[in-house]
């Protein structure tokens, strides 16, 4: 499965269910989507919702205990390690004019169900990808001028957000890149005879 839609279809979709149950309406709260075209044109289904997009992907390094000597039938199997990431996400209250206020209730309201709910793992996420073991989430705060610049990257004007980051999304491949044999060590009792004891 792919990893990265995976992640954040279930953040999304978990998210929106959380809206729902505290004010239920025909459509979703949650989007996962781009707020505007390559063209610029705003996404009218991303009208009055909280949209989720992604705006970067880093690398995370962690301090692991990992092996590339994986054990196999008659010696071991050389792969690579795997690769960890961080998603980092901006959640965008796409609400205007009247609708403005309502945004700002969404927000706070997506605010108060990540604080809740900060580690995502099969036990309350069981849609979640086999490889990811769960998922951390992390609130980033950002300056005006980041703040400007990643609103003005993903090509909008500035709308009340809130950034998070996604930590530790596996990237595993069992694929071998080399074989390896045990070493042999000698027999005991020659090795004995050869230094001279009983």
């Amino acid at each position: 499965m792919d990893a990265i839609r995976n992640v954040l279809e279930v953040i999304s979709k978990s998210c929106n269910e959380y809206l729902q149950n505290l004010d239920r309406r025909p459509d979703d709260w949650v989007a996962l989507s781009n707020l505007v075209d390559h063209q610029g044109k705003i996404n009218e289904e991303t009208r009055d919702k909280i949209v989720i997009s992604l705006y970067s992907i880093t690398h995370e390094t962690v301090v692991s205990t990992y092996t590339a000597a994986q054990p196999g039938p008659g010696g071991y199997a050389i792969v690579q390690p795997p690769l960890y990431i961080d998603l980092h996400i901006i959640a965008l209250a796409n609400f205007i004019e009247r609708s403005y206020a309502d945004g700002l209730a969404a927000i706070s309201r997506v605010v108060s169900y990540f604080q809740q709910n900060p580690v995502f793992s099969h036990a309350n996420a069981p849609d979640l990808d086999p490889t990811v073991d769960k998922i951390q989430l992390e609130f980033t705060s950002l300056g005006p001028v980041d703040v400007n610049y990643v609103v003005g990257m993903l090509g909008a004007k500035y709308l009340p957000s809130v950034f998070y980051k996604l930590r530790l999304i596996p990237f595993v491949s069992n694929a071998m890149q080399a074989r390896t044999y045990p070493a042999r060590g000698q027999n005991t009792a020659q090795s004995a005879d050869n230094r001279g004891e009983p």
